[in-house]
């Protein structure tokens, strides 16, 4: 009787290890991944002020380490064509986000039409 105890106490201590494994990694991601989104420049506040020099050079940069990351897409790209300048790079900033992200494929349209109108004219 007193082995079975002490086989069940041993097995309870290894789930108690395996679940304190568990909430330490846990843990660990959360920490690693806030300090990334720190990291990651708030393209949309760029673009709510104006900063548009700015926001086009960030979105190159964070771009070369996350290619499909959707915010520096779709706000380089408004920026681009805000700017009128680099309207093919925009271009393929559209359609690579709207292979990601279909759901805002009216938004991507809508951008790829006004550089046609800007090339256009």
């Amino acid at each position: 009787m007193e082995q079975e105890l002490q086989f069940i106490q041993n097995q309870i201590w290894f789930l108690i290890g395996v679940l304190a494994l568990l909430v330490a990694t846990n843990v660990i991601c959360y920490f690693s991944k806030k300090s990334d989104e720190e990291k990651s420049p708030n393209f949309s506040k760029m673009w709510s002020k104006g900063q548009l020099d700015e926001l086009v050079v960030k979105a190159r940069e964070y771009l070369l380490e996350y290619p499909n990351q959707q915010d520096a897409l779709y706000f380089g790209a408004k920026a681009m064509i805000a700017q009128r300048k680099n309207l093919d790079e925009a271009r393929k900033y559209l359609e690579r986000f709207a292979e990601i992200e279909p759901s805002f494929s009216e938004a991507v349209k809508e951008g790829i039409d006004e550089i046609n109108k800007i090339q256009g004219s």
